[in-house]
């Protein structure tokens, strides 16, 4: 009787040959049965090539035609927000000098030994503060500054000229040991880079009712009131008793507004203000400080850290540093 089995339909699938050790590696390689490389063939390879070298210029292309628009709608030489207008605003961060150590970077506190230059086990020696202190002050040497202009009220810094910072202005933390080898350590504070902001200057008959009184008899008897002015105290009862009088380096105690607005100039260096603190060598106690830029753009907040500098203060003397130690 013959056999009216109906074919099977999609009866087409073959088990591939099994292949074993380096006879499978030699045949992913090469299969001489198909002519494939790397399980493809030369022409296999050839379109895939051709396709992702297309693909890839188009996208290319199309990312630098975004950023040549990008481009054109930007100013030359400036960002596009400048002032109220950007995200940063007009208020300036106030910066603190020097710098902790690269071990410390997240740490706000001053602390060292004024007996001892090398550093201790636990307490810093005065000498990594002083040195740090000098090569900041470095960059307003005067042949760091060749091409600055002597500014004066009036006569201040140019789109393309910026102001020359005289550093013997500083008084008696422009040099040496800047104080830390006596226990009277000096702080430089300075006000960050903002492009094309210049700031307005408290109006002397109508200062802010929370400007400390020393400070506001400062601004009434200046010469020169067009400047950002600048506060330091202990931010407690405890620390304001202990610091007791502070002094200012320049003794305008401000950053003058003939140093702004900031455009790029060629080696431009902003003002400073040296803070110089008395005689801490008592007790090592530590003291929590805060410096306060005084303008009418620059706003203030203590939590969020706007227009001020804090920092912690502790000064130690070598059997004060053994006991921390011990």
């Amino acid at each position: 009787m013959a056999d009216n089995k109906p074919a099977v339909l999609g009866g087409t699938a073959i088990k591939p040959k099994e292949r074993h050790g380096w006879e499978a590696v030699r045949y992913i390689l090469h299969n001489p049965e198909t002519g494939e490389y790397l399980t493809r063939t030369p022409k296999s390879w050839a379109l895939i090539f051709i396709f992702y070298v297309i693909y890839y210029s188009c996208l290319a292309a199309f990312w630098a035609a975004m950023l040549m628009i990008f481009f054109t709608t930007l100013p030359e030489g400036q960002p596009k927000w400048i002032g109220a207008e950007s995200l940063i605003g007009t208020t300036p961060g106030v910066g603190l000098k020097p710098e902790q150590t690269d071990a410390r970077i997240d740490s706000s506190m001053i602390q060292f030994n004024y007996e001892k230059e090398e550093d201790g086990d636990v307490i810093a020696g005065w000498g990594g503060w002083a040195q740090r202190s000098t090569e900041f002050l470095s960059k307003y040497d005067d042949d760091r500054q060749t091409g600055h202009k002597a500014c004066s009220a009036g006569d201040g810094a140019t789109d393309t000229q910026a102001c020359k910072f005289d550093k013997p202005l500083l008084g008696p933390c422009a040099s040496g040991n800047h104080g830390y080898d006596e226990g009277k350590p000096c702080i430089f504070l300075k006000l960050n880079r903002i492009f094309g902001v210049t700031n307005t200057p408290l109006d002397p008959a109508n200062l802010p009712e929370d400007l400390p009184e020393n400070l506001k008899s400062h601004i009434q008897n200046a010469e020169n009131n067009d400047q950002v002015w600048v506060d330091c105290h202990g931010e407690y009862p405890g620390d304001i008793e202990a610091l007791g009088e502070i002094e200012y380096f320049p003794y305008t105690r401000g950053f003058p507004n003939y140093f702004f607005p900031f455009k790029k100039q060629d080696g431009y260096v902003g003002p400073l203000v040296a803070v110089r603190f008395p005689d801490l060598k008592k007790d090592g106690r530590l003291l929590h400080v805060e410096c306060r830029a005084w303008a009418q753009n620059i706003g203030y907040d203590k939590r969020d850290r706007i227009g001020i500098s804090h920092f912690e203060l502790q000064v130690f003397s070598d059997a004060l540093a053994k006991e921390v130690k011990s």
